[in-house]
């Protein structure tokens, strides 16, 4: 980390967190804000939400949402924003011109192609084994050393957890909000393995509760439990022995925790994270709908899944992978980034 600057940055941060899409974007940026805050710097939030546990992960970290308005360029400016963060994909590319046509600097946030429609001075892709766009003008910077973990994801790096019982423990998480139902298809995918299993499968909504709980155990010493989104998802997961999520923003948690992971690709957003994950990173079980509606994909699945959970050494060996990668300081270096471009601009501001 970089020796903190006498004067306090003002750092404001786009991004939505909408059920319709998840919130993966805004739990991300809640990583890189600790980060900021801890450094002295002031970081203020605009945005929209309809998920109901967002301004309470908010407001713990003395947090809140702010409405972009009709001009969120001249929100920041009157602000006093020395750098913008951008991190949506439906935001649009005037975002980012206006702001720097006001000469506040840019951050922006991608996903392989996904976001690089955005103007920006520097762009940001953690995904592992990420690799620039050919067209892109601004700076890049990318892979899994820039991945950004919240504190409590980072506070729970390197905690041994107790030694397996019998029946290994395997969570379900999809993101807070879950909008294609994914939770109750890996649910059916851990369940048709026919392996003692027990699983706590976090639901985002109660049509997802329902159908989780409807489904029947396919052998004996098979239990589920079902719980709705937790504020503190880390402390959850080191309580268990293996991990099934969509291919977003949790898989770096999960990683750097040291929790093995099976990944299910959710939507066409997440293609490369997902390749990139299963050959190095993770077990790939497909995607999403292909699990859901083709019965001899979700056995494939489910074979992958018995292995998983029948070899503590196969896990073990996940687990390290896993770590080895994902050390946790991403959001250290991607806030040194920001403090450059902060200072650069208030340095630009007193030339004459």
């Amino acid at each position: 980390m970089e020796s903190r600057d006498p004067q306090p940055l003002n750092i404001a941060v786009r991004c939505d967190a909408l059920a319709a899409w998840g919130a993966g974007h805004l739990m991300r940026m809640i990583a890189l804000a600790e980060e900021l805050i801890v450094r002295g710097h002031r970081v203020a939030f605009f945005g929209r939400t309809d998920v109901a546990w967002v301004e309470a992960q908010l407001a713990q970290r003395a947090l809140a949402l702010h409405d972009p308005g009709q001009d969120f360029s001249a929100q920041a400016a009157a602000w006093g924003a020395d750098a913008v963060v951008i991190d949506g994909y439906e935001i649009p590319r005037e975002t980012g011109e206006s702001t720097r046509r006001r000469g506040i600097p840019v951050l922006a946030l991608v996903d392989a192609g996904f976001g690089t429609h955005q103007d920006a001075d520097l762009y940001l892709d953690q995904n592992l084994g990420a690799s620039r766009p050919d067209h892109l003008e601004g700076r890049w910077i990318g892979g899994e050393r820039y991945a950004l973990l919240r504190d409590v994801v980072r506070e729970r790096r390197g905690i041994v957890r107790p030694a397996a019982v019998e029946v290994p423990r395997a969570l379900i998480v999809f993101g807070g909000s879950d909008p294609l139902g994914g939770a109750p298809v890996a649910a059916q995918v851990l369940l048709e393995a026919g392996v003692p299993v027990d699983v706590v499968a976090v639901a985002a909504t109660s049509d997802i509760v329902e159908r989780l709980r409807a489904l029947p155990m396919r052998a004996p010493r098979q239990t589920m439990t079902v719980t709705g989104p937790v504020d503190d998802l880390p402390a959850l997961a080191i309580t268990c022995d293996l991990a099934v999520s969509a291919a977003g923003s949790s898989v770096w948690e999960l990683a750097c925790l040291g929790i093995p992971t099976a990944l299910v690709e959710v939507v066409d957003n997440q293609r490369l994270g997902y390749e990139a994950a299963a050959g190095r990173l993770c077990l790939g079980l497909g995607r999403l709908a292909q699990l859901r509606d083709d019965a001899a994909q979700r056995a494939e699945a489910s074979a992958q899944v018995r292995r998983l959970l029948a070899e503590k050494q196969y896990r073990a060996v996940m687990a390290e992978r896993a770590r080895r990668l994902i050390d946790g300081d991403g959001r250290v270096r991607v806030a040194d980034e920001i403090e450059r471009l902060g200072r650069a601009r208030r340095l630009a501001g007193r030339m004459p």
